[in-house]
């Protein structure tokens, strides 16, 4: 072969070569990162199951400002600057027992049903906004959860400072008439939701998650068809599992580490100082001589929302393992700092204002870490025939933790029981750094990952320090055969 054809040969080959290449990187960009996807149905149900977890969040707002109102004490205690031990546990730990029941009635309902007829619940939002939106986006859907039960925790908190100003009864009973209605909205709000494309396809109902899929992102055929291939080789490989398994198959060998990762973070955060700071904020700050107790309460919501904005994108952008791992860290100073205030006697403005500045800041870094994650792991972790059941399992064990923790953070902190006050942060300090050992060996980087994948990667063991980096064939194979389609369409 002359020079010449040689070097023809060769500039062919190249022609051919960069498209080949080019058509892998659009495919794998599809499926990672498609374009052009966003559509107002797609916004307007984001937004309309991101508040319906507003129930949570004004029910765990505004019982701290309410137990503090003077005339809501003289009315169900009679005395006292603050209610006792004994009351706090009776108000604020029982109404939870109810709601750890209802979570076992979601999973067989999301079941049967969809996702749809049970969206109100927080064991189902999360699991439906992951859902809704490609796996790039699914840290920041699901942080519309948390913003909700933020967004509306400020509306909670504001309505008690409002009401605190008044001299009757109507400073405690417009936020309980407040609280009674917030239901009815969201409830009449869901109706107008779609169904969850993955529940649709588990139920051979491709056609209408096709549909669902094209009206929620903006008609993109591709990303659509790339989507519905990842999905159906998704619960390809559960299908024998769905058919034949039962809730308690998450508790088999094969499963386990899933299913404790996926809830850990749920649980663990009720130890971390949240219900210290959230639940029982305004309590703590009146028994520690703090000027402006209400006002206060109302900023650590505000920079509750503020985390649970920046939190989700941050977990979508740099990833799961570097937000956790640093956000905690972060915590376990914060309750070194509060304990430590208050284990110098609080006795200067400067020791108060430095622990309700603590406060807000933990407010802050909570969101954006613990809150913007512990809902994220639970819809990503599982298979796709135990999802259902294991995001039950994991909102359950929150439930039960934050029953266990709201009654004993009174016996801790109040007067008339332990009297540790916010010296209790050291206790929860000791809990966080167990937190950031755990993290760094168990959570996986999940980051733009597809439930596809994410079996892949659980199925050959990998470590959770080479996630982020690896190349899944599952993959591979799906961007081959939707290339193969391309060229013989």
């Amino acid at each position: 072969m002359t020079s010449a054809e040689l070097k023809c040969e060769n500039a062919a080959h190249a022609e051919v070569l960069p498209d080949r290449v080019q058509d892998s990187n659009d495919l794998d960009s599809t499926i990672h990162h498609p374009k052009g996807w966003w559509s107002w149905r797609l916004v307007a149900s984001m937004v309309t199951v991101g508040l319906s977890m507003g129930l949570f969040g004004y029910d765990n707002s505004f019982a701290a400002p309410l137990v503090a109102l003077p005339l809501f004490i003289a009315k169900y205690q009679g005395s006292g600057v603050s209610f006792t031990a004994r009351n706090l546990d009776l108000m604020v730990p029982v109404p939870l027992v109810g709601a750890a029941m209802g979570v076992f009635i979601a999973a067989p309902v999301m079941e049967r049903l969809g996702h749809l007829g049970v969206s109100v619940l927080t064991t189902t939002a999360p699991l439906y906004l992951s859902e809704l939106v490609p796996a790039h986006f699914r840290g920041r859907a699901i942080g519309f959860c948390i913003a909700g039960v933020s967004a509306v925790g400020i509306i909670a908190t504001t309505i008690v400072w409002a009401t605190a100003k008044l001299t009757d009864d109507r400073s405690y009973k417009i936020p309980l008439g407040v609280q009674a209605a917030c239901p009815v909205l969201f409830g009449i709000l869901t109706l107008f939701c779609p169904e969850s494309p993955l529940w649709d396809v588990q139920h051979d109902k491709h056609e209408s998650a096709r549909r669902t899929l094209m009206m929620l992102r903006n008609g993109k055929t591709d990303i659509v068809e790339a989507e519905l291939s990842m999905l159906q080789r998704s619960i390809a490989m559960d299908v024998e599992r769905r058919a034949q398994g039962h809730f308690w198959d998450i508790f088999k060998p094969a499963h386990l580490k899933r299913t404790l990762t996926a809830g850990a973070l749920l649980c663990l955060n009720q130890v971390s100082g949240l219900i210290l700071v959230a639940t029982y904020s305004t309590v703590i700050l009146v028994q520690s001589g703090v000027a402006n107790p209400f006002q206060i309460t109302v900023i650590i919501s505000c920079l509750q929302f503020l985390g649970t904005v920046i939190g989700p994108v941050l977990v979508d952008k740099v990833g799961r393992r570097p937000v956790a791992l640093v956000g905690f860290s972060i915590l376990f100073v914060l309750d070194i700092v509060a304990g430590s205030l208050a284990a110098a006697g609080l006795t200067t403005d400067g020791q108060r204002l430095g622990l309700a500045a603590t406060f807000i800041l933990f407010g802050f870094f909570n969101s954006a870490s613990f809150q913007s994650l512990a809902y994220v792991l639970p819809t990503e972790i599982p298979t796709t025939a135990l999802r259902e059941p294991t995001v039950a399992w994991s909102v359950f064990w929150s439930y039960v933790t934050a029953i266990i923790t709201t009654f004993a953070v009174p016996q801790l902190t109040a007067a008339d029981a332990a009297n540790l006050g916010a010296k209790t942060a050291f206790i929860f300090a000791g809990c966080v750094f167990v937190t950031v050992l755990w993290t760094y060996f168990y959570i996986p980087e999940t980051k733009a990952r597809t439930m596809a994948e994410i079996d892949e990667m659980y199925s050959v063991k990998l470590p959770m320090r080479r996630w982020r980096d690896y190349k899944c064939e599952v993959v591979s194979s799906t961007a081959a055969e939707l290339g193969a389609g391309k060229e013989f369409s």
